[in-house]
């Protein structure tokens, strides 16, 4: 079975669930948001996202669930990063998370206060620039639409990727935090 880590099934299936390149602006609390549902290559998006935005960049880690022993939690960059830094994070973890539903990822622009978060429904919300997000996605031939989570659904922890959630707990020496209410 192909991993992933989203599925519109609630038993295990072959393929997890694909959106059609979609986005939509949501009201919040605060300013406005996107929220982006790519089909695929869901980091190469963050990582074109983030090219609109200053660095350096904090990286957030939220661990959900564990096959691993860790703790579930926020697990923070030890310091910001430069852009190269955070396209080679991304790049090395992609397969990670693209293809497993135990984690959401956050990348703040620290001077701008922009924050892209991947989540575990294979979904970004981006706070920001919201102009320059769009024209990337109008760039990338995404259409403006609903966004929906299947309901019912599940989030796959595909034990081939075991190895992966160790070596990003090596990866630097994160500061960690408890998980928030809303994390999941």
């Amino acid at each position: 079975m192909v991993p992933y880590k989203f599925s519109d099934k609630v038993w295990p299936t072959s393929t997890g669930y694909t959106y059609p390149n979609i986005w939509a602006v949501e009201k919040t609390t605060g300013p406005d948001r996107l929220i982006i549902a790519p089909s695929s290559d869901q980091v190469g998006l963050m990582i074109e996202l983030a090219s609109v935005l200053p660095e350096p960049f904090g990286i957030l880690y939220v661990l959900l669930v564990s096959r691993c022993d860790n703790a579930p939690g926020r697990y923070q960059s030890p310091y910001p990063i430069d852009r190269s830094e955070l396209e080679s994070f991304l790049s090395q973890f992609k397969d990670y998370f693209e293809n497993d539903g135990r984690h959401h990822i956050w990348i703040m622009s620290l001077p701008l206060n922009a924050t892209l978060v991947y989540d575990n429904h294979n979904v970004i919300y981006a706070y920001g620039p919201i102009q320059e997000y769009t024209h990337s996605l109008v760039r990338r031939n995404f259409k403006r639409g609903e966004v929906k989570f299947p309901s019912p659904h599940t989030h796959e922890y595909n034990q081939e990727f075991d190895e992966r959630e160790k070596e990003i707990f090596n990866y630097w020496d994160w500061l960690q935090y408890p998980l928030h209410a809303l994390d999941d």
